[in-house]
């Protein structure tokens, strides 16, 4: 590494460790702020201005910010608004720093597998923590889902997102890259599945599961492995029935899909994946279905632009009273999806600005340069969407605003080379059979 990038890859060491940081603020600030302002004077602006002229996405990215912008001056309550366009601030500044950004292809696997490294030691101390709180073992209700990261003062929705990148960073490096610590990555890879089953999220766990199946399939016939496949196979159904029986209370959130009947007037208590599951409680099913049906009314109301960032707040609560939502309201609940509530606040225009910016073009990026890796972290976040509204959090914002970009920095020139030595690695795997 250039002086250059050893600045950049010690900035971006801190901005991750700052990512497990929830309580402190200033250090999350400082380190992003200074990932940032590095990165804008990494390269010529001659050279950033001919990025992004190739670089549509962060066009499209940029676009999208600037319609936040203006549904935010035009909303009633430009304060309000102006608060949502500072948590989703760094949907803007991501992109124009590092999405400009022109680095060798070795800088980039390294910073990759040192966030995954990363990942794996935090987690290994929240576990270490949790053990500590659960009276070693003799609470194990201390050793999942929020519980499991409380030292991180993290939601652990947002973990198990992070967890999941750092698997896919860690089985590309595995299969796909001449890597001198394989080893070591694979006892990464089975331990961050193990973390990924404690912390419980429905969405996280079930996207993970199922590429680990797709992906033991395409890698089983492509080499012609089939007797491993079916190992393999095996191996993972026996493996979830002994964690199952051993550690069970994660698939006690899976139940809860066979209770999705609600009423808004109930105020009954919220479930918990150590209680157990009831027809009178709220669980994260049918609180979420309620709060969807909520948001989906108020983007009928107003289908084209929405009410506006600065006014969905007030909109919402407004559409809560009508039904007679009070435990929404008690608890100050959002709509729990990221593509309902731009769809309720921009309308169909501001969501057409979204797919376009942080879907659909990232997407057809990743697929012109055959870039798998980035392909899956996509779509990764995009299912963790679902289920949560990450722009109303700088973490979640933060998070969309680096990974999405940073990994769209390959080039095609990058994937031509990158696809033949992948051929060479997998034909050495096939002389060695």
């Amino acid at each position: 590494m250039n002086q250059k990038e050893k600045v950049l890859y010690a900035l971006l060491l801190l901005f991750f460790v700052s990512l497990f940081t929830g309580s402190l603020t200033a250090f999350a600030s400082l380190t992003t702020g200074a990932v940032v302002l590095y990165s804008f004077f990494f390269n010529s602006w001659q050279d950033k201005w001919r990025l992004l002229k190739q670089r549509r996405h962060v066009i499209a990215m940029l676009a999208f910010y600037g319609f936040l912008v203006l549904s935010a001056l035009l909303s009633t309550n430009q304060e309000t608004g102006f608060h949502h366009l500072k948590l989703r601030l760094p949907l803007l500044l991501f992109p124009l720093s590092i999405g400009l950004l022109d680095l060798r292809r070795e800088f980039k696997e390294k910073v990759l597998v040192s966030f995954a490294t990363i990942t794996c030691v935090v987690l290994f101390v929240c576990l270490l923590s949790s053990i500590y709180y659960s009276g070693f073992f003799a609470r194990p209700e201390f050793l999942y889902n929020d519980a499991l990261v409380y030292i991180l003062e993290r939601q652990s929705i947002y973990i198990a997102l992070l967890v999941n990148v750092s698997i896919f960073i860690f089985i590309r490096a595995i299969f796909y890259t001449q890597n001198k610590h394989k080893g070591l990555l694979v006892l990464g890879t089975l331990f961050l599945y193990a973390i990924a089953y404690l912390l419980a999220s429905r969405i996280m766990f079930a996207w993970l599961l199922g590429v680990s199946v797709l992906f033991s399939f395409y890698y089983v016939i492509r080499h012609r492995k089939i007797l491993e496949g079916m190992t393999l196979v095996l191996g993972m159904v026996i493996g979830t029935v002994v964690v199952y029986k051993m550690l069970p209370l994660t698939f006690n959130r899976y139940k809860e899909v066979a209770y999705s009947s609600f009423k808004f007037e109930n105020m009954g208590r919220e479930s918990h994946y150590n209680m157990q599951i009831t027809e009178d409680q709220w669980n994260g099913v049918n609180f979420r279905l309620a709060v969807w049906t909520c948001g989906w009314e108020l983007f009928q109301e107003d289908p084209v632009v929405g009410t506006g960032l600065g006014d969905k707040d007030a909109a919402l609560t407004a559409k809560y009273t009508q039904k007679n939502f009070q435990y929404a309201i008690k608890t100050g609940r959002d709509v729990h999806n990221n593509y309902l509530d731009i769809l309720y606040s921009l309308g169909l225009v501001g969501f057409l600005f979204f797919l376009a910016s942080w879907i659909v073009l990232p997407l057809l990026r990743a697929s012109q340069t055959h870039n798998a890796l980035a392909i899956l972290v996509i779509l990764t976040f995009a299912a963790a969407w679902v289920t949560e509204v990450y722009f109303a959090r700088s973490i979640g914002a933060t998070l969309t605003g680096f990974f999405i970009p940073f990994l769209l920095l390959y080039t095609k020139e990058e994937a031509t080379t990158s696809i033949g030595k992948n051929q060479e690695l997998e034909e050495g795997a096939k002389e060695d059979l």
